[in-house]
């Protein structure tokens, strides 16, 4: 078993109990002594932890040294605690977790572990303070003429993953944006110490139905309800748009509409309802009236998927020249991702219409994550959408599939803040946002706060219930690293990944503190952005002598980087998730440490790595 001495400055310590105080513990920092305190007679006790060791016995009462005053060099930490004559409490028994009353648990602790979902709502507090560090990530979509400042502030408002339109750039263009990006990136990675893993998603969106031209001299008609119209795929009629006839750019949708089926025009939602089909037109009645103008996008729901006719030319020139590391496709081009852009590049699919919702479970399998535009996932009745979204959602959490989910707003209102807080709650990795850098600093405080007010206990519950056992030992060491989060209410999990595995089973299992994990993968790093809870560092550090060394030097660069970003504090429980040697294949061991307020190297190194 390794012991990640360096993980803690509170290694050996010896605390002395002075009667005349009724019980000090006196602490001091590595590898020092507390020497000449009046000790009770046989009064000694050895406290092991993994990380930490608090002996008393190597004071010996009696000794030459005990009838010295109780003094402690200026240069030693100390921490005095004043006792009872009992065992006092140790610096990481010291309640961190509540208000500074101690009446009310921080990150809705008690509302996260109530007995019934009725308790745990009834529980919740406004003045429970949420985590220090978001869970969830922000993907936000970057427009074609951007700023290096805009860019910047998207970084610094917490942007994890940058998304470029197909459809907004050439492929020289899109190759100039990835450059600007990539170097506004590194800059913002010497402002913080480190390299910043941004991952770059590519959204291919797919072909529009549009209208065609109202016939001039006129710029728009009116609908009214109870009209009947004729739409066409005909080219005749592509600039001679009427209330008579309706010009579509798909020749064939009278193929595969069908009485019955709705067409949805522009965004004032112009419903025609099919009645019958007549060659290539359809005879339709208007149900919902509307201003009928050039060009409007016309949404099918409940008919099959439009199949893909555009080539792809332009993803493979986009393969060649561009460096991305997702990319987001309707469900006729998972396939041709795949091909084009191979095993290494992530490939997720956009559930935007409800023809995709019929064959969702078949096309979840072929993907490695989902997109869902609510704002695009029309039926033929709204108030059934929100189902929608909570079944792929939940459906994604089942398959442990990263789920993003597109949030379509200007301002925070409280619709938003709802909107924002349900779809968080409901289990999405990541939100996909306007390019708005003040957008994105007031959703996260929203995001905080909707993630504490997770019901904890059945979410975990159900996870665990999908992994009957037997079940792999990775995922038995996720599941139980991720229990002992919440019992040790962990600040947060350590661990070092090579392909991302590990960090991805964790976070499956939505543990409530942020995941820190280290790999030496650029790639990796990137696209461990899109899971939820995960915060991937990418380092390059000067190989150790043996295989402990190192993974006593990659943990505790883990540690420093939650304490320098304030996520971990002195005296925090903190999971640490290791292999116990090289080549096991996993990581295979699990361990609970404390953190302190000083970090320990070995004495003999020169140099310092850097986050």
């Amino acid at each position: 078993m390794v012991r990640h001495q360096y993980l803690t400055s509170i290694l050996r310590f010896t605390y002395a109990c002075d009667p005349k105080f009724g019980g000090v513990v006196a602490l001091s920092r590595p590898s020092q002594d507390i020497r000449g305190c009046d000790m009770i007679e046989g009064a000694h006790a050895t406290l092991s932890l993994p990380g930490c060791i608090i002996d008393t016995s190597r004071v010996t009462p009696g000794s030459d040294s005990s009838t010295k005053p109780f003094k402690i060099p200026a240069k030693m930490q100390t921490t005095m605690v004043q006792g009872n004559g009992e065992c006092p409490k140790l610096p990481w028994m010291i309640e961190f977790h509540s208000t500074a009353n101690g009446k009310i648990l921080n990150n809705q602790l008690e509302a996260a572990y109530a007995v019934n979902f009725l308790e745990h709502l009834s529980t919740l507090n406004d003045r429970s303070k949420p985590k220090r560090k978001r869970l969830t990530q922000l993907a936000v979509v970057v427009p074609p003429k951007v700023s290096v400042d805009t860019l910047d502030a998207f970084l610094r408002a917490g942007m994890t993953v940058a998304v470029l339109r197909l459809d907004y750039f050439t492929v020289g263009e899109l190759q100039e944006m990835i450059g600007l990006i990539n170097d506004v990136n590194a800059e913002f990675g010497k402002k913080i110490g480190r390299v910043y893993p941004l991952a770059i998603a590519l959204e291919v969106t797919d072909r529009e139905i549009m209208t065609g031209k109202v016939l001039r001299p006129m710029t728009e008609i009116q609908l009214e309800k109870g009209q009947k119209t004729k739409v066409t795929g005909d080219k005749q009629f592509q600039n001679k748009v009427s209330g008579e006839y309706i010009y579509v750019n798909w020749d064939k949708i009278s193929d595969v509409v069908k009485p019955g089926d709705n067409l949805i025009l522009g965004p004032d939602k112009i419903r025609l309802s099919a009645y019958e089909i007549a060659r290539d037109i359809i005879n339709c009645i208007v149900d919902r009236a509307g201003i009928l103008s050039d060009n409007l996008s016309v949404k099918i729901p409940n008919v099959p998927l439009i199949p893909e006719t555009e080539s792809n030319d332009k993803l493979i020139k986009i393969h060649e020249k561009c460096d991305v590391d997702i990319i987001l496709v309707g469900p006729g081009k998972i396939q041709a991702a795949k091909e084009i852009f191979g095993p290494t590049i992530l490939v997720f699919v956009k559930v935007e219409h409800v023809s995709a919702v019929d064959v969702f479970d078949d096309v979840l399998k072929q993907v490695d994550g989902v997109l869902i535009n609510g704002e695009k996932l029309i039926m033929t009745s709204k108030e059934n959408v929100f189902i929608l979204q909570k079944s792929i959602v939940a459906k994604c959490n089942k398959q442990s599939k990263p789920v993003m989910s597109s949030i379509d707003c200007h301002s925070v209102t409280k619709s938003i803040v709802n909107d924002i807080a349900n779809t968080v709650i409901d289990g999405v990795d990541s939100l996909l946002l306007p390019p708005d850098p003040d957008l994105l600093e007031a959703i996260c405080l929203v995001c905080k706060s909707a993630e504490s007010a997770v019901y904890q206990r059945q979410l975990f519950d159900d996870l665990v219930h999908l992994k009957p056992p037997p079940i792999e030992p990775v995922i038995s060491v996720a599941m139980a690293a991720v229990d002992t989060s919440f019992k040790s209410n962990a600040a947060a999990i350590i661990l070092l990944t090579t392909s991302g595995r590990s960090g991805k089973l964790i976070s499956m299992f939505r543990p409530r503190c942020p995941i820190i994990a280290l790999t030496r993968f650029g790639r990796i790093a990137k696209q461990l952005m899109l899971y939820k809870g995960v915060i991937p560092i990418f380092y390059v550090l000067k190989s150790g002598v043996s295989f402990d060394e190192n993974m006593e030097r990659n943990m505790q660069l883990g540690m420093t980087f939650g304490k320098v970003n304030g996520y971990i504090r002195a005296g925090d429980a903190v999971v640490i998730v290791f292999g116990t040697k090289g080549n096991v294949g996993f990581r295979n061991s699990m361990e609970v440490v404390f953190a302190s307020e000083y970090d320990t190297r070995p004495e003999n190194e020169a140099v310092r790595p850097t986050l």
